[in-house]
């Protein structure tokens, strides 16, 4: 018994003891892959580190070659081939005189440098130039452009650099040089349109390293050297010579910084840019803590690791199995596919110049709720034919991305020629589409590309600039198209700055309403006006709505901005009234974004009975183009109409108001857009014949429906003339009077009204 007593206990010793040593075991485990997880996360978390600064040295460098090649672009605009071929260097002389209004505004000179280097300037001057070491045929022989580094220069007090566009004869020998010189302070730009961290620091140097663009501008046009004894050798001449690399060193504060720098490609600059060294160190810092944590729930933590990676395994394993190729609406490449092969084309071929178009059709969801799916797939059908014909017929590709969006590449030789070939193929679209059964209008937004300028730049990155340039297009049908360059890349910083400011703005009252007055072209007298909005900005100076409510419409603030609006024009028809001045009716718009009648009537009503205005005196100007569909849209005008209000559907006639549409929604008023008009203008200021005759068609037509008919943007005696011949009710425009402030609105009343 004694022995068994011993034995039971040296048995549960035993047991306790292999607990502890398995315990023991999976802690060291743990332990050690623990540190070799969180030291492999590190080296990756540095890693990425690393590559993030890589990447936003390369995005600074294609902000800068962004500009380069608009001056490169802009200066090679006004070559005229038959011209330079004659060499004439008076007439060159003269053209370069005749042009310079439609080059870039950065230029401060512009000249042309005959094969003898003799200098041939717009003011008539005749110059030397023999021995400048800017001017010299070795410049081009691996580019065809040069960017030369920084000079002083006889025409300008500032230091400039130059742009010079090579041209040859026959037998490829150097003819004459086009050159634009630009002052370095305009660098700086590229400063302002690429943000790269507060904390960062950037230098642009030349090839001898001196500094063309600096946070210090005392540092601009000289080498920088470090204070320090420790990195005093690393001075920006140094860094000059290489190509690439990554050093620590100091910035010009003596702080101790990542430098990471780059030849710009295409040019003979470089640029690089620093990070404070405390952002390695707090990633140490964070790591160690990440270690401590997962020491106490490591085992819970690699048993959901565990658990996840094999589920986002398996997942993206089966995902990979199958790879989409053609899309089963159109027949044409996915996305996917399309993304696929113009990266092989770019890998072969990347000293070419590549057209990329991304398009979609106008209004597609109102065609797609007004007609239907059906007849909006058999649409998006036939117009994958067309644009799929033209792209074949240039040896391009084509993809079909969601609903109505196309992608095509295509391989052209420069941007004028191929500018020229894209209108054309327009003008064949809008032919074909007119025989169409259902009207539609296609916009496109287009990107240039080199692959051997901007290797890090994907498709996917490409397709973004075009969507992009292309959501720039107003809803008018006169621009159908918009060019990616780099003025966009100044617009989203804009519209970040807007952004950012728009709820303080609002809440600081910086908003404010104009009144345009509306005449009643039967005997010149006031009968209405429409409210319009202005931003009134500290920081921005006065903002204009084609700037901010594209953008608001986008995040949805200008539903704020609309009650904003309607309070304040409510309020000042209180006052008026409550003096005893005269008043007329004033009209407010409703943005495309209000989709829930309900919600609106409440809040709307809400603001205006909080004073004392006969509904009357309130119009509501709806947009067609909205989100609504048509039965929304006769909810919301019919309430409107319940409370006593007027309807007006607002830019009739811009190229997607259907008269289906008006013959539906009970408006009381239909105004028509000012492009409209403008387009029917010819170059004498005239009306043209036929667009008269239409524009009189309408008229009559909405005579027969019992609308109101009220033109925007009358400019002129003749259109006002022209719109009072045909028995137009009203207008509004600059003819009358431009948008007036509260005080001086009143002023206009008081003098035109009719008693």
């Amino acid at each position: 018994m004694l022995f068994k007593a011993k034995l039971k206990i040296s048995a549960d010793k035993l047991k306790l003891l292999f607990s502890l040593l398995l315990s023991l075991l999976i802690i060291s485990v743990v332990f050690v892959l623990n540190g070799v997880v969180v030291r492999k996360g590190f080296v990756s978390a540095e890693k990425r580190y690393l590559d993030n600064c890589v990447q936003v040295l390369q995005g600074y460098s294609v902000g800068v070659q962004y500009y380069l090649e608009n001056y490169h672009t802009s200066l090679s605009s006004i070559y005229d081939e038959k011209l330079f071929e004659e060499g004439d260097t008076k007439k060159i002389q003269d053209w370069i005189t005749r042009s310079m209004k439609y080059l870039s505004q950065d230029f401060c000179s512009v000249f042309y440098v005959d094969s003898n280097f003799m200098g041939y300037f717009p003011q008539g001057n005749i110059i030397d130039l023999h021995g400048r070491a800017y001017i010299s045929p070795e410049h081009f022989k691996d580019s065809d452009y040069y960017v030369s580094d920084m000079f002083y220069s006889d025409f300008t007090e500032d230091p400039v650099f130059f742009i010079e566009e090579p041209y040859f004869d026959r037998n490829h020998t150097l003819k004459g040089i086009l050159c634009a010189a630009i002052k370095i302070k305009e660098i700086s730009k590229i400063s302002k349109n690429v943000k790269i961290g507060e904390q960062s620091t950037s230098y642009i140097f030349d090839r001898s390293g001196k500094l063309l663009d600096h946070v210090v501008p005392e540092l601009i046009g000289k080498v920088f050297v470090p204070k320090s004894e420790k990195y005093k050798h690393l001075t920006s001449d140094i860094t000059a010579r290489e190509e690439n690399g990554y050093v620590e060193t100091e910035n010009h504060l003596g702080e101790p910084i990542d430098l990471f720098y780059a030849r710009i490609k295409n040019c003979g600059w470089s640029l690089s840019v620093g990070f404070p060294k405390k952002y390695l160190r707090e990633i140490s810092r964070k790591y160690n803590l990440i270690r401590f944590v997962v020491v106490v729930i490591s085992i819970f933590a690699i048993l959901i690791l565990l658990f996840t990676e094999t589920l986002v395994s398996d997942y993206f394993y089966k995902n990979q199995l199958i790879e989409p190729v053609y899309d089963p609406l159109t027949k044409l490449w996915t996305i996917q596919k399309f993304e696929a092969e113009a990266r092989k084309i770019f890998r072969r071929n990347p000293k070419a110049r590549y057209m990329l178009v991304e398009s979609d059709i106008r209004g597609f969801k109102f065609i797609n709720q007004n007609y239907g799916e059906e007849a909006a797939d058999k649409m998006v059908y036939y117009y994958s034919t067309l644009i799929n014909k033209i792209t074949l017929e240039y040896k391009g590709i084509i993809g079909h991305g969601y609903a109505d969006h196309f992608c095509s590449i295509i391989k052209v030789r420069d941007l004028r020629n191929a500018m020229n070939i894209f209108k054309g193929q327009m003008y064949f679209l809008s032919e074909q589409i007119r025989d169409y059964d259902i009207p539609f209008y296609p916009k496109f937004g287009v990107t240039f590309y080199k692959p051997s300028h901007c290797p890090d730049l994907t498709v996917k990155d490409l397709i973004g600039q075009a969507s992009f340039a292309k959501s720039t297009i107003k809803s008018s049908m006169l621009l159908p198209y918009a060019l990616y360059n780099a003025t966009l890349l100044g617009k989203v910083n804009e519209e970040q700055i807007l952004e950012h400011n728009m709820q303080s703005a609002l809440e600081k009252q910086e908003f404010f309403v104009m009144y345009q007055p509306k005449i009643l072209l039967e005997n010149d007298s006031i009968v209405g006006a429409e409210a319009l909005v202005r931003w009134k900005s500290p920081l921005m100076g006065t903002v204009y709505p084609d700037k901010f409510i594209p953008l608001f419409e986008k995040n949805g603030f200008v539903v704020k901005l609309d009650f904003y609006v309607y309070d304040k024009v409510f309020k000042f028809l209180d006052q008026q009234i409550k003096a005893g001045k005269p008043v007329v009716p004033v009209s407010v718009n409703m943005s495309r974004n209000h989709n829930q009648p309900k919600r609106f009537m409440a809040e709307f009503m809400r603001i205006f009975r909080k004073y004392s205005v006969p509904p009357r005196l309130v119009q509501v100007e709806i947009i067609e183009r909205s989100v609504m569909d048509r039965e929304t849209l006769c909810e919301i005008t019919n309430a409107l109409h319940s409370e006593g209000f007027t309807v007006a559907m607002d830019d009739f006639g811009s190229g997607e108001s259907s008269l289906n549409m008006i013959t539906k929604v009970p408006v009381d008023v239909l105004k028509f857009d000012r492009e409209f008009l403008l387009s029917s203008m010819g170059e004498d200021g005239n009306l043209e014949e036929k667009s008269a005759k239409f524009i009189e068609i309408l008229i009559d037509l909405s005579k027969h429906l019992d609308k109101e008919t009220v033109f925007e943007g009358v400019e002129t005696q003749i259109q006002r003339d022209f719109l009072r011949k045909i028995k137009c009710d009203q207008v509004q425009g600059y003819f009358y009077s431009q948008p007036l402030m509260e005080q001086d609105f009143v002023s206009f009343i008081e003098s035109h009204i009719k008693v």
